[in-house]
């Protein structure tokens, strides 16, 4: 009786700390559900209530960038804090914290300088939260035979659920009260990453098995990897005039504003089906061809779409976005987890979002103000040049790394 209450006691204790697959899956997608929520509240609102606070457009634009452009230097830093510390959880969370405790202190701000402050720590807190959690789904989903790309999805309905849900709010209040619901999403963010389960012991073990004395500037300087961060991140930065003035053009082709969310609903319908599918779409055609599919697939998007002006051609390119941003992202997260050793992954995820979604998106973004004044709907023929540019660099990539093309090849 003595040696069976100790077997079932030892049993218990295997099953608190060796989560189960389905386990891990259910926890990182309810924390991906929960992740983005205050992203879909700043992209499209911050805009309207720094513009309450009586902030003009140079102003208003300064800060958005400089929101963005933090990310260079936030991302890296806590990636490299995750490499050395091996905490990547307990930094997720830490930096949810105090994410959500600066967007509480922007409410109270007023004056261009302490908005502006408080707006530049905000995101260089919430930053890393992102890449991180992205790192570590994918190394998990590779480890416990998860499909990476059902728990994904999540992330995208909920910033399709946080810009419709503030957007419906904001109709019937003040637009001053944007930065209390921007500071209870992001409260959601807390609650998210308190949600992620523990690193699986199947992951450390792989992690170990794979351990390499390389070091960062060899890796970075002595491989094929800063081609493919260019090249992802061109691919990504390709999305900046759609980001920031798809809207409005197509308002001033005469679309209402509810067909406008439609065109953007079917976006992230056709994103979320594709990333639903993820593993079979990686078994089918491999991450190198993945990523490639996805990088030209953006430039036949942005050539069709500088002369798309009708609903029906609209709403078909819409569609393209399940290639030109998802397969991009899918390509790009499973190309890291291949090309990257394990004990570097977090810095590469967090080069990947400075450079992707900081660089060159701000980049991207500033220019099209400029380029969208000058060619209106033709300015779409830059965006496909620069996807041009990024497929020229993944098909270069393809040749000079086996692994990569090998890759392409499964």
């Amino acid at each position: 009786m003595q040696g069976y209450s100790w077997k079932m006691v030892n049993i218990g204790f295997r099953r608190r700390y060796h989560m189960s697959a389905r386990l891990f899956s259910i926890r990182f997608s309810l924390s991906y559900a929960l992740m983005m929520l205050g992203t879909g509240v700043q992209l499209p609102f911050l805009p309207l209530w720094l513009s309450a606070k009586g902030i003009d457009y140079s102003g208003i634009a300064f800060i958005i960038g400089a929101m963005m452009a933090v990310r260079v230097v936030s991302a890296p830093l806590f990636a490299w804090l995750a490499d050395k510390l091996g905490h990547r959880r307990t930094l997720i969370i830490v930096c949810s914290v105090l994410a959500f405790a600066s967007y509480v202190g922007l409410g109270f701000m007023d004056g261009f300088w302490p908005i502006a402050s408080m707006a530049l720590l905000a995101a260089f807190f919430f930053a890393p939260v992102f890449p991180l959690s992205e790192g570590f789904s994918v190394d998990a989903s590779a480890a416990l035979g998860l499909d990476y790309g059902r728990m994904r999805l999540w992330a995208s309905l909920s910033f399709l659920a946080g810009s419709m849900g503030s957007g419906l709010l904001l109709t019937q209040l003040d637009p001053l009260a944007t930065a209390w619901l921007l500071a209870g999403a992001m409260g959601m963010t807390v609650v998210s990453a308190l949600l992620l389960p523990p690193e699986p012991a199947a992951l450390r073990k792989r992690e170990e098995s794979t351990e390499t004395p390389l070091s960062t500037g060899r890796f970075l300087f002595a491989s094929s990897f800063p081609l493919f961060l260019l090249a992802a991140g061109l691919a990504q930065a390709s999305h900046g005039l759609m980001n920031s003035f798809s809207s409005v053009y197509w308002h001033g082709l005469g679309f209402d504003p509810f067909a406008i969310g439609l065109f953007w609903a079917v976006a992230v319908t056709f994103e979320v089906a594709l990333l639903a599918y993820s593993n079979a779409v990686v078994g089918r055609f491999g991450p190198g061809m993945i990523f490639l599919m996805g990088v030209g697939g953006g430039g036949v998007r942005w050539l069709l779409t500088a002369f798309a002006t009708s609903m029906p051609l609209i709403m078909a390119l819409q569609t393209l976005h399940a290639v030109s941003f998802a397969m991009t992202h899918l390509g790009t997260m499973h190309m890291i987890r291949l090309m990257v050793p394990a004990k570097m992954r977090n810095r590469a995820q967090g080069l990947h979002s400075a450079l992707s979604g900081g660089l060159l998106m701000s980049a991207s973004m500033l220019s099209s103000g400029p380029l969208f004044e000058r060619y209106g709907g033709h300015a779409y023929l830059f965006m496909a040049a620069i996807s041009l540019l990024a497929f020229s660099l993944a098909v270069t990539l393809l040749r000079v790394n086996p692994r990569v093309r090998a890759a392409a090849a499964a």
